[in-house]
């Protein structure tokens, strides 16, 4: 059967060479190949190389690239590396703490009565995906304060909203109103280890836009920390020279 491969741009008449069975197929190869030295002679092959080559210069050309002097005593090469080391250790401390959740042993025991429980069901909707995500959370209010237990299984909130009372004697173990256990009498309603990875989550839910950050300063000044450790590693048309 013949295939019209006049129609076919360069980049789909490279992906058919790389993929087709020229042995089973030797007309449609034929063709194929007839095709590709027509359009060799016809220019386009040097036109399609000389498109990506100034793309790639334009891509040269907006690079961001820090250069130094190797002379002197490499003072404001000392004094970039040690802005960026900075810039990391402000980040990451920032960051890495809020992976942390206390030992229950570190928490106080908060003994109360109940004055006020729910199970509290909220919907979040993804921008990106348009997807509906679905979370419980317990609330317990004693006198003034109100505590939350995020993120747990719909039947388990609905279960101690029902079963907990008002006037019920309970122990909470919590944070900042977050609880990290629940205990009534001698049964552990909310066991730590349950609870720590959802706490865990909901402190962390922003890190990812401290991660993105850090990724991108790297992406950006990796070639210019190349050369204040060793100067002359990059060079750019678009370049800011420090010298020493």
């Amino acid at each position: 059967m013949s295939t019209n491969y006049s129609n076919c741009t360069l980049d789909e008449l490279f992906d058919v060479n790389e993929n087709i069975d020229k042995d089973k197929y030797p007309e449609r190869y034929k063709q194929l190949c007839d095709e590709i030295q027509r359009r060799k002679d016809s220019g386009e092959f040097e036109r399609k190389v000389q498109e990506i080559e100034e793309q790639e210069n334009d891509d040269d050309e907006n690079e961001f690239i820090i250069e130094f002097s190797s002379e002197g005593k490499g003072t404001n090469r000392k004094l970039f590396i040690l802005g960026v080391i900075l810039i990391n250790v402000v980040v990451l401390a920032l960051v890495l703490p809020k992976y942390i959740v206390s030992d229950l042993a570190n928490i106080h025991e908060y003994s109360t009565e109940i004055d006020f429980i729910e199970c509290h069901k909220e919907e979040v909707i993804d921008d990106e995906t348009d997807k509906v995500y679905t979370y419980f959370d317990l609330n317990i209010g004693s006198y003034q304060d109100t505590f939350s237990a995020i993120g747990i299984g719909e039947g388990k909130c609905k279960n101690l909203a029902r079963d907990l009372k008002i006037g019920t004697n309970v122990s909470i173990w919590h944070e900042g109103g977050l609880i990290h256990q629940l205990k009534s009498e001698n049964s552990v309603l909310l066991p730590y280890i349950y609870m720590k990875p959802k706490i865990r989550e909901l402190r962390t839910d922003d890190v990812n836009f401290y991660w993105f950050g850090l990724v991108a300063l790297w992406f950006m000044l990796f070639k210019s920390v190349a050369n204040a450790v060793v100067p002359g590693t990059f060079t750019s048309n678009k370049k800011i020279n420090k010298d020493t």
